[in-house]
């Protein structure tokens, strides 16, 4: 009898402590053992972690699996958990490793020593290879000349945006890379680009949850694999490493140390002066392969679906268009193009630019962090190995920073003036902190010329009788992207103002 009753005891305990949440971590859902609460397929992470807030407050507390998830939701908070070394690391996800066959490699996802050397070195090398610089915008402004001569073959249609624009934003990436470059209906280039866009879209679908029961990738039948979508995920990057491994290979072949042409040619020269040097941080050819992977995913799909929403609102919204327009034709001469430093020229240009990755928050929960140490956040302890993950997307639509926090309003970025307000609260479509966007002054630069060019040659519209909707799938999980829309391209003629 003594003994059954410690039994039942033990039981009682352990079940009370597994169902407990620990009294110290933020208030939020703690779920069932082993499961948690796992969110729902129907409505984006997003929105769900985002209704939790009028009941939990700024810092949420969410189970899910065995990963135990921390998510911000206060401008105020992000900014002072971000600026903390112990939160500046990355969770140990299935798909954060990918790419790296089974290693956190790279930029984006590794952690440590080997993140501070590439992070180093990808901006070190970046900026010796012209961004920031007027060299590289000459580039952009050359595939912007490129890019309106392709989309004259593609007036007059209903049809989605040609997959040129994706193959100008490629090569601009890919010229620091690689030195190399696609023409715009190279099929080449094309396929890179569909490549690009196949290699993100799998991890949006159940294979996350090889990422919230990290043990179930060892144990999970192949029938199972197969249906959460992991042979699918490993297909599309297998054929993304195998075109990065022929340019290595390329480079290796025909690399000179004395004029190294890329990125890869000096990466490739340091491994060589590092060969046999006892470190925490090898330059290694996986090494070079995933940044190169990193630079080409996040360089080129980012930018391009950033493009790709503001072509929509601008063709949702024809009087928004039609003054960005003005504005160009009364600054822009035709047939030419403007520098970044003299984006002052073109206020609600700049103004439509931002207010387009406010409403759209391409990323609306940022990159997930992961707590290195324990730390206290606010009173709050964020035990090590807590994943911690910035919601983006409700600093943009909080009403303490936004009049219209929902709708889409180029005025949020203009003074009385008219001049163009630069603001910062409220506004991290980069993300902040020692993990912000590497690529985030290349973006800004590639958005802002190939709209100017797309803007001052062509006129967006909707095919007719048609609505444009900016609903997003309620999937997403890692990038808002548009569903797939129509419209029509027309050329038009500039005119600039007579002095």
């Amino acid at each position: 009898m003594v003994t059954e009753f410690l039994l039942f005891v033990l039981v009682f305990v352990f079940l009370h402590l597994a169902f407990k949440k620990p009294s110290r971590l933020p208030p939020g859902i703690w779920g069932l053992p082993i499961l948690g609460k796992l969110p729902d397929t129907s409505t984006s992470l997003a929105e769900q972690v985002k209704k939790l807030r009028p009941i939990y407050g700024d810092i949420i507390t969410w189970r899910m699996g065995s990963r135990v998830n921390v998510f911000l939701c206060n401008y105020e908070v992000i900014k002072r958990a971000m600026a903390k070394l112990e939160l500046s690391g990355r969770p140990d996800f299935y798909t954060y490793s990918i790419t790296g066959s089974g290693s956190t490699l790279g930029i984006v996802f590794s952690n440590g020593a080997p993140w501070q050397k590439n992070r180093r070195f990808a901006l070190r090398q970046l900026r010796d290879l012209g961004m920031g610089k007027t060299c590289l915008e000459e580039v952009m402004h050359s595939e912007a000349g490129y890019l309106v001569q392709d989309y004259k073959k593609h007036t007059g249609k209903e049809q989605p945006l040609p997959l040129s624009l994706g193959v100008a934003i490629l090569n601009v990436v890919w010229k620091m890379v690689a030195d190399m470059r696609y023409e715009m209906d190279d099929p080449r280039g094309q396929e890179a680009v569909k490549l690009v866009i196949c290699c993100r879209a799998p991890l949006q679908s159940p294979v996350f949850l090889f990422n919230l029961f990290p043990w179930l990738l060892k144990v999970a039948p192949p029938f199972l694999k197969e249906k959460l979508g992991y042979n699918k995920v490993q297909r599309w990057v297998e054929r993304f490493l195998d075109k990065v491994s022929e340019v290595l290979k390329d480079h290796k072949d025909t690399l000179d140390p004395s004029h190294p042409r890329d990125l890869i040619d000096q990466y490739l020269i340091e491994m060589d002066h590092t060969k046999g040097e006892a470190t925490d941080a090898p330059y290694t050819e996986l090494d070079l392969r995933t940044i190169i992977t990193d630079l080409l995913l996040a360089g080129t799909e980012t930018t391009l679906y950033t493009v790709h929403w503001a072509i929509l609102y601008l063709a949702k919204y024809p009087e928004v268009q039609a003054r960005v327009q003005r504005e160009i034709d009364q600054e822009v001469p035709k047939d030419s193009f403007l520098f970044y430093y003299e984006r002052n020229k073109l206020p609600y240009l700049e103004a439509v630019i931002h207010e387009v990755h406010r409403i759209v928050s391409l990323v609306p929960l940022a990159v997930a962090h992961a707590a290195s140490a324990d730390i206290m956040l606010d009173g709050y302890l964020i035990p090590k190995g807590t994943v911690v993950v910035p919601h983006l997307e409700f600093c943009h639509k909080d009403s303490q920073f936004w009049d219209q926090p929902n709708e889409f309003n180029p005025d949020h970025f203009l003074n009385p003036d008219g001049s163009f307000n630069n603001r910062k609260e409220g506004f991290l479509p980069f993300g902040i902190g020692r993990r912000a966007c590497v690529g985030e002054n290349l973006a800004k630069v590639e958005i802002f010329v190939f709209l100017t060019a797309l803007l001052q040659n062509f006129t967006f519209s909707p095919p007719q009788g048609e609505t444009l909707k900016t609903e997003r799938e309620p999937y997403v999980t890692i990038l808002s992207t548009p569903k797939p829309y129509r419209v029509v391209i027309e050329e038009r003629q500039s005119v600039k103002r007579e002095e």
